[in-house]
């Protein structure tokens, strides 16, 4: 399965947190899920059965990843055979530019679980305005407040979701116009 997916962060410092995340599928816009944590963002990307996800411009959002996955236990590995149950592995140029991310949840034997992240930015290096644009799509960027107060727990508003939908949807069309011209 691949599936197009943002994190929306607060902007103060001192509280530099995910406030929400939105996955959509590829070549299914009908398919669209958020949460308010990035713990449940986790939740749900260890039950996705190895799935692809694209962030659009991953330096940012995986810094978060990272961050969790610290935080939760798991450890960095350079090589694949040191792959094992809560390791992930990086692709980051010398100069910051962020590639993939593999998560391992689980490995027992030959069955691994885990996710693999891939930055959209890299296949689409365009803003995602730019992109509903350029692909002459039915949706487009919308705009909130990145500024507003957002406490942990916050309940998304029908603005956040539209704007978080959105922006998901826009990448997962384009995505999945380059896919089925075989540019994967």
């Amino acid at each position: 399965m691949r599936l197009t997916a943002d994190f929306e962060t607060t902007t103060v410092e001192e509280d530099c947190r995910v406030w929400a995340w939105g996955v959509c599928e590829v070549g299914n816009p009908d398919f669209f899920t958020y949460g308010n944590t990035i713990e449940t963002f986790f939740e749900y990307a260890e039950q996705t059965d190895n799935a692809t996800f694209y962030f659009h411009n991953l330096k940012f959002d995986g810094e978060f990843i990272m961050v969790y996955l610290f935080e939760h236990g798991f450890k960095h590995v350079v090589d694949r055979k040191d792959e094992d149950t809560k390791t992930f592995r990086t692709l980051i140029s010398d100069k910051g530019q962020f590639y993939s991310i593999k998560i391992i949840f689980e490995k027992k034997g030959k069955k691994t679980k885990f996710i693999q992240i891939y930055d959209s930015l890299k296949i689409l290096p365009f803003s995602v305005s730019q992109i509903a644009k350029g692909f002459n799509l039915p949706i487009s960027k919308l705009e909130i407040d990145y500024t507003a107060e957002r406490e942990r727990g916050h309940e998304l508003t029908k603005e956040e979701i539209d704007y978080l939908r959105n922006d998901v949807d826009i990448v997962a069309r384009a995505l999945d116009v380059l896919f089925k011209q075989g540019l994967d």
